[in-house]
């Protein structure tokens, strides 16, 4: 069964959403040594239930926070997606080191993330 592994939240400055979330709910805040912009959520102890996030920086108006649903085959996922009325809206890209990702609308135009997890992805 796929599962919610993932949330993503958009930010205009990242000192200030990082302070917020810090100072409100206690969460740390790491940056990602990665080829973009990204901050990884720390949202509490990993043996309790509950999952950890990111903040990304907004690339434009249209973009959206998002919660994000680990997938054993993003391929599979895409084709039962559209098989049942959903649409992809941003198609598989490729996270060197990290995996597969795929945005979609349910039915309802709700929008979700899949990822299928491959560190050998390039």
């Amino acid at each position: 069964m796929s599962r919610v592994i993932h949330f993503e939240i958009l930010a205009d400055d990242a000192k200030r959403i990082s302070r917020f979330y810090e100072r409100v709910f206690g969460w740390t805040v790491q940056k990602w040594n990665g080829p973009i912009d990204y901050w990884f959520l720390m949202t509490g102890d990993p043996k309790e239930p509950g999952i950890d996030g990111a903040f990304a920086m907004r690339q434009g108006p249209d973009d959206f926070n998002v919660n994000t649903i680990g997938v054993p085959s993003i391929d599979d996922a895409i084709k039962r997606i559209t098989k049942n009325g959903g649409k992809i809206i941003r198609p598989k890209s490729t996270l060197p080191g990290v995996g597969y990702l795929a945005y979609f609308k349910d039915t309802e135009g709700n929008i979700w993330g899949i990822m299928q997890s491959d560190t050998s992805a390039k």
